[in-house]
């Protein structure tokens, strides 16, 4: 697999990096599924009786949400938006007769008050999510409903710590504080009626798996790409480093999990 350009820009090296991941994506999103899985069952919790005529999937992948979204409501348009097209690609095995829009969800193609429910599962972290919420909210009917997860700002911290004081580039992504999507809802006139923000761990028996599952699902896009390979040397400090927090089950990496579900006309509901 090609490794993506460091001379791109941060939004093009995303979409490749995603577009050279879509055929080893399923096989290591795990975490990806578990998140979605959550966001599912929050929903039903919150909005069982939700009956919309039209979905979006913003940022869709592989189109894991797509199945139980098409299972939930089997007569509702299904449509389907990615940045990247081989990931657009690998969707068509699941919900094949929905809609496929190959569109940054930051400007989507679509006219004002399209879709009844705004779905988007691990997609805004990749994006400016106070852009993402403007257009879910132009999108969405007036009463429509917001169903997202994403990733907050203590996202893969056993990583930086073992990159720390190797040099001075970024390592992993740096991601908006969460803080700001909530006071995105409050001046944009949602109500939000859950909010969750809890870790998502996962073990790995050495540095080495571990960094290749980051990979697998295109999650290697960073800030300030170094631009050459570390030396024997500063890669034993790092696994090193790493091997200090190593417990009883492998090295951890932890994902910092946030889901929301929000619409305009429902009543507040807030979990830590």
């Amino acid at each position: 697999m090609l490794s993506s350009s460091p001379n791109l820009p941060g939004k093009q090296r995303i979409r490749q990096a995603f577009d050279q991941a879509a055929t080893t994506y399923d096989e290591a999103a795990d975490v990806q599924r578990e998140v979605c899985d959550r966001l599912a069952d929050y929903f039903e919790q919150v909005a069982p009786s939700s009956e919309p005529d039209a979905i979006l999937d913003a940022g869709c992948g592989t189109g894991y949400g797509i199945h139980w979204l098409a299972q939930r409501w089997p007569l509702a348009e299904l449509s389907l938006v990615d940045f990247a097209p081989g990931m657009l690609l690998a969707s068509c095995t699941r919900s094949p007769q929905a809609r496929r829009v190959c569109a940054d969800i930051e400007a989507l193609p679509f006219a004002d008050s399209q879709f009844d429910l705004y779905w988007s599962s691990l997609a805004w972290q990749w994006n400016d999510p106070e852009r993402c919420l403007t257009e879910a909210g132009r999108v969405l009917k007036p009463d429509g409903m917001l169903a997202v997860a994403t990733l907050g700002t203590d996202n893969f911290p056993e990583l930086r710590h073992a990159f720390n004081e190797i040099d001075d580039y970024s390592h992993v992504l740096a991601i908006p504080d969460p803080a700001r999507l909530l006071a995105g809802c409050e001046v944009g006139g949602w109500q939000v009626r859950l909010w969750r923000r809890q870790p998502v761990r996962r073990y790995y028996p050495d540095l080495r798996a571990l960094l290749r599952r980051v990979k697998a699902v295109g999650a290697r896009e960073v800030e300030q790409r170094r631009p050459a390979p570390f030396s024997r040397t500063a890669w034993q400090a790092i696994t090193t480093r790493y091997e200090r927090l190593r417990e009883d089950r492998g090295l951890p990496l932890t994902y910092d999990g946030v889901w929301l579900i929000a619409d305009r006309c429902g009543e507040r509901v807030k979990g830590d």
